[in-house]
Order: structure tokens, then sequence, then C-alpha cells
């Protein structure tokens, strides 16, 4: 039997050093999913822990192929609201175990029902336990059956790929990600709806996580459908709503109103002219064909992306990534960037700014590292970057990344320094 560890935030956690492959590290609560303070779960209202053990299923995936804390909680989606539990007196136990909520698109049955705003939305509790994934349904559309919402969430957390060979494979050609492999499992890329996922990464524009929810929680109050009335389950201290297709969100949606009561500011303007774009092209139907046609490259699809306002290299390699199975994009951020820097090449410091030129170098160091899904493997680097996933590393990596960022650090205010006295 498998050790089972809990994440706290004591120098006790430091033991772990070298995350022994006996030991299954979890969180002992959501909260302590964030460390620094002046950061913030992202969370609109707490919710309660669901009440009912019975009405769980198992999707019977073991936690080297799947975790939700980590999965969820990387920056990939935002559509995941953590549930507090009542009680917090060890990591695992029969009521006590980490939850989520999740509001989700399921995909359409056919283009014809696509257009006449079939209702897609599903409302799903997942539950992390130490040896599988549960799930609750709180909402599903009438037409869908329970063996259809099981379907969707195998294709959503995208479980017809083997996640443990890849994790051994990505090991063999990066010592670096070997050791974080033995200490962050179960990271998957998820299988998002497109036009979703489209919206809210043009909402992550110089945005942090916690305001990218709030705009998008607002979106849905502002231009969804309601699903469960407050308090409907002991699930939800909130109401829930749908995410707004495409058609309903340029039906009714205006500048005023996005800046205003949605909080997007100048993005409104973005995702107006993104959506009179997309219309013009097909609708949601045109990114789904982005989804389903197999011979596009990353490079493809990126440029197919990036024809929409507000939307970059990284944005559309984080929409190819995240929702259309472009398992070898690599959205390039500053923590990709300075990845690239610290472990794959030193000389990418010379460079100023992450021009398109520089943006490609990153990209390609990943893709030829990683020649399996380097997309995947870049998340799982990139997860390990994250302050949240800090505690649980190896000491020595830790203070890797802490000299590192100092280094960086001295260096640009040096070159602000010369910059300015010349």
């Amino acid at each position: 039997m498998k050790r089972v560890v809990a994440i706290r935030s004591s120098p006790r956690l430091r033991k772990l050093a070298e995350c022994q492959k006996d030991a299954v590290v979890v969180p002992s609560t959501p909260s302590l999913l964030v460390v620094p303070k002046r950061r913030k779960l992202a969370i609109v209202t707490p919710l309660k822990s669901s009440e009912d053990d019975e009405a769980f299923e198992d999707l019977k995936v073991p936690p080297e192929e799947l975790r939700p804390s980590t999965t969820l909680t990387n920056g990939q989606c935002f559509h995941w609201n953590a549930i507090s539990t009542e009680q917090s007196t060890s990591a695992w136990g029969t009521h006590n175990a980490t939850e989520w909520m999740g509001v989700l698109r399921m995909p359409p049955s056919t283009s014809e029902q696509q257009k006449e705003e079939e209702d897609r939305s599903l409302v799903v509790v997942i539950r992390e336990t130490p040896s599988s994934t549960l799930y609750r349904v709180l909402y599903k559309p009438q037409s869908k059956t329970q063996k259809d919402v099981r379907t969707f969430l195998y294709q959503y957390f995208q479980l017809d790929i083997p996640l443990a060979p890849l994790y051994q494979q990505w090991s063999t050609q990066d010592a670096r990600l070997e050791r974080i492999a033995k200490c962050i499992r179960g990271v998957r890329i998820l299988d998002q709806d497109p036009w979703e996922c489209l919206a809210s990464f043009i909402c992550s524009s110089n945005n942090n996580i916690p305001r990218i929810h709030k705009i998008l929680n607002s979106i849905r109050q502002e231009y969804g459908t309601l699903l469960l009335p407050k308090n409907n389950t002991k699930s939800n201290e909130q109401d829930i709503y749908s995410f707004p297709s495409l058609q309903t969100l340029q039906q009714h949606a205006t500048d005023a109103d996005l800046r205003n009561k949605c909080g997007m500011g100048y993005r409104a303007k973005y995702i107006l002219e993104t959506m009179k774009t997309l219309q013009s092209l097909g609708g949601e139907e045109y990114l789904y064909k982005l989804k389903t046609t197999t011979t596009t490259t990353p490079d493809q699809v990126q440029q197919a992306l990036i024809q929409f306002s507000g939307v970059g290299r990284k944005v559309a390699d984080c929409v190819a990534l995240f929702s259309l199975r472009q398992t070898d994009a690599i959205p390039v951020d500053v923590h990709v960037w300075n990845i690239a820097c610290r472990d794959y090449d030193p000389t990418l410091q010379t460079k100023k700014s992450l021009t398109p030129t520089v943006y490609r170098q990153v990209g390609e160091l990943y893709q030829s590292r990683f020649t399996t899904k380097a997309g995947w493997a870049h998340s799982l680097l990139f997860v390990a970057e994250l302050p949240s996933f800090r505690p649980i590393l190896p000491e020595d990596m830790v203070q890797e990344m802490d000299q590192f960022r100092a280094e960086e650090q001295a260096r640009k205010k040096a070159s602000k320094a010369k910059k300015k006295s010349a």
C-alpha cells in the first residue's frame, strides 16, 4: 500500500526532498493550493462539501493517470470552483476529500442542433481520492444519459491517452522533468469547449487568474442560462449559470455592458470583434472543424486563430493545446521562456523581448526535446514553476528556481540602469 503524505505549510514538508516513489502527495485542503498570501484561490463564493457520497460515480482512473488537484488548478481552465470541506483534521477522510464543481459545455449533437441553441451545459462535482477520481452530476441536459456524461468526462480529461507511459518517456528525455514527475502526478491537458476556451483566453490578456474567474462568472450571470438556483444542492451557495453560446453573446452583449457589468475593460472590444469574425467564418462550427481536422499542424492552427482580435501567438497556442487537441502546441509566457533560458539554452537570456522569432525558437526547444505530446510535457514543467506547487518539490530545485529568479531580476535591473545612464 502506498503512503499518503498530506501537504502542509511546515518545515517538515522539506523532508520529502526527493518525493519518494512510494508516496502519494496530496493537498490537505483546497485552501492550501495557493501559498502566497497576496494571491487568492479563484473561488467566487465559498462552496460546501458534497453531502451525498452514494451519488458519486467512480471514473476508475488511478492517481498516476489523473489528479484533479494538479490538472484543474494550473490555469488551463476557468470553469471550476474549489469546494471547501467542513473538516480539516486529516488529508483524507470519509467526508473530507478535495472537491471541485465545474460548469462544462458538452459537444453539440449536430451542427443543426448547435444552431438551434440546444442545452449543452453540464454541472458536475469532481472528488479526488487517494486511489481514483469520482464525479457527481448536479445538472445535465435532458437529452443526455448518465452514460453520455461518463463518456464526455472521459473525453474531457482525455483519458484515452495513457499518461504514465508519457511521464516515463519524458523522464528519459529530461532529467529535471524526471524529478518533477515523481512529485507532481497526474497532470493532464483538458479537452475543453473551443468557443468558451477562446473567449476565456481573450479575457486572460494581461490579467491574473482570480480576475479572469470574476470576469467569466460575470459573463455567465449576465448572458448565460440559470441552471441551478442558489442552494439547490448542498454544493452550491450561488446561482449556477451556463456559459453563453457565441450566438447568444453576440445578440445581447454590448461594449458598455462588457466593460462595466463584466469588468472586461479594453478586452470588450476584442471579444466583440472576435465574435463578428467567427460568425462570418461559420460560428462555433468553425472551431469544431479545427478541432476535428487531424491533418492540421500547431502552426496552421495558430495562424487560423491569430486572425481573431485580441489573439496573439500565446493565446492562440493556449486555445490550440487546451481545446483543439494540438498536443504539440507550446504556449510561451515568461515562465516557459525562463525555463528555456535556465535549462535548455542560456543564450536566450540575451534576447530583449519575446519576438515572433524568439517565440518560435523557444517552442522548438520543447518540441525537439519532447518528441511525443510536447505541449503536455511543457505543461508539467510549467506547473512546477507555480508558487502553489513549490512546497512539494525537492529543496534544491526550489533554491535553484529562486536563485535564477534573483539573477534574472538583477540582470534586468542592471540593463535598465544602463539604459537610463546612456
